[in-house]
Order: C-alpha cells, then sequence, then structure tokens
C-alpha cells in the first residue's frame, strides 16, 4: 500500500497563504533548487536544540548556564546570516537568551512547590493521526504532564517579545498539536503554552471538545482540497507575501510570459 500524503501545521499554513508556494515547496521537484537558508530559521533551530538540551538532562538543577552556551556554539546553525558580524550579534542575543531562560527556569523552582512541578514528557516528538485520505503530523517541541494528569504543550517562540491567551487559542500549529495530542491521550486534559524568549512571556489556552470536532472536520475538508486540487494550471497572482518568497523568479517569469502574449 502506499503510504498517505501528510499534512503539517506548516504545509497548511503555506497552502492557505498562497497555493502556488505550496506547489514549489513540496510538489514541484525543481522548487528546491530556489529555497534560500534564512537566519530565523537557523537562530531558532539552534535554541530548539540549547533547550532541548537543557530539559533532557535534568533542567536547570543539573545543567549550568556555561554548559548550555556550550551546547549553542557545538549546535549552532551558521546558514543564512548575511556575514560574521551578523552572526556574532545573533549569537550574543542566543547568549543572553539562555542566561534569561536559565535564571527564570530556576525562579519558578522557588515558587513551585516539587510535588506540584510538572515532569517533562516528551520533547520534540513527530506525532501522527489518520484523516482517511491523508495524515495530519506534527512535531511538538514539549509537553510535560502535570500532577493531575493534564498535558501542557509548551512552543517555543525564538523571535516574538508577546504573547496572549487568544493568540494561543487562534494559533493554527497549536491547534493542530492540541488535536493531535487528544488524539492519541483522549482521556487526558490538554493545553497549549507558547512562551516567547526574547522576553521570557507566555500565555495559555485550551480548545473544547467540540472545538476540537470542528477543527478536526475544518482540516479534513480542507486536506481533501489539497490533495484533490490540480495544481498543474495554477495561475500566480501578486499579493504581499511576494517580495519576500523564495519562488518569486518563477512567478515573475510567468507575468513576463503573459505581459508579452498580450502584447
Amino acid at each position: 500500500m502506499p503510504r498517505k500524503p501528510v499534512l503539517s501545521p506548516t504545509r497548511i499554513r503555506t497552502y492557505l497563504l498562497c497555493a502556488v508556494k505550496y506547489y514549489h515547496s513540496y510538489l514541484n521537484p525543481q522548487g528546491r533548487f530556489y529555497l534560500r537558508a534564512k537566519r530565523e530559521y537557523s537562530f531558532g533551530t539552534t535554541m530548539h536544540a540549547v533547550l532541548e538540551h537543557l530539559h533532557a538532562t535534568g533542567g536547570v538543577e543539573q545543567v549550568t548556564v556555561e554548559q548550555l552556551q556550550q551546547v549553542m556554539q557545538q549546535q549552532w546553525v551558521a546558514a543564512g546570516y548575511q556575514n560574521a558580524q551578523e552572526e556574532q550579534a545573533f549569537q550574543q542575543i542566543a547568549a543572553t537568551l539562555i542566561e534569561q531562560y536559565h535564571a527564570q527556569q530556576q525562579e519558578a523552582l522557588q515558587v513551585v512547590p516539587p510535588e506540584e512541578r510538572p515532569r517533562l514528557f516528551m520533547q520534540e516528538r513527530l506525532l501522527r493521526m489518520d484523516m482517511g485520505a491523508f495524515a495530519l503530523i506534527g512535531r511538538v517541541d514539549r509537553v510535560d504532564e502535570h500532577p493531575d494528569g493534564t498535558l501542557e504543550i509548551i512552543d517555543y517562540k525564538s523571535f516574538r517579545t508577546s504573547v496572549t491567551p487568544e493568540e494561543v487559542h487562534d494559533d493554527l500549529a497549536m491547534c493542530c498539536y492540541q488535536l493531535l495530542l487528544k488524539h492519541h491521550y483522549p482521556d487526558r486534559r490538554v493545553i497549549a503554552t507558547i512562551v516567547a524568549l526574547r522576553t521570557g512571556e507566555f500565555a495559555s489556552a485550551s480548545l473544547t471538545d467540540e472545538e476540537l470536532r470542528e477543527f478536526r472536520d475544518d482540516i479534513r475538508i480542507l486536506g481533501e482540497e489539497i490533495f484533490g486540487r490540480d495544481f498543474e494550471y495554477l495561475q500566480p497572482r501578486r499579493i504581499a507575501h511576494c517580495d519576500d518568497c523564495d519562488f518569486l523568479p518563477l512567478c515573475e517569469r510567468i507575468w513576463r510570459q503573459q505581459t508579452q502574449s498580450d502584447s
């Protein structure tokens, strides 16, 4: 049996933004030649690796700031930076964020009694859910288990400075993660938290069972639309995102051809 096609939060977000970008990103074999490394992705990958190491090896009670700084240097992804000066500046930002995060975690330990502290349940885990014609997948940064059995999805945002419960509630990826985790652990309460690493600010939200059912139905309808769509004759149109898109040269080529044929 052939493997089912998959949808992830990133793929869904890409399609909703621009079907042409989705085609070049996931269906066009030539699309990979136009992809450019981006510092935001490289920086986020580095920070995720550092925090994964921290929580996998006992947290701030076992790991020092200096050790985390070493991990940051070892795991540093250099792609996407314009020059050595910019890369060095972002390394300093990473070092500052690591120090701040470590201090915040230590402060939390002083406030929460040991018996009330959550434990690490999973990290960087790929979850999968069969949706009929396709499968929904999502990789969670971290899931903590609270003493009452609640599972808390924690998602790190390296470049955010603020976040509200309303933003968490409406975030596509966080909705997908809740749906996936609830599918695997139906008897558990599931909540989602986004952490803005720049400031340490965080917010949480939780979808009701009814909201999860509605979201699941919406994803199923959207997935069937995506995998049933014929992208061959898709005509690109200019949107605000175009100037930042890796595939703009491909669309500009089509627009030039259309202009020449019209003239």
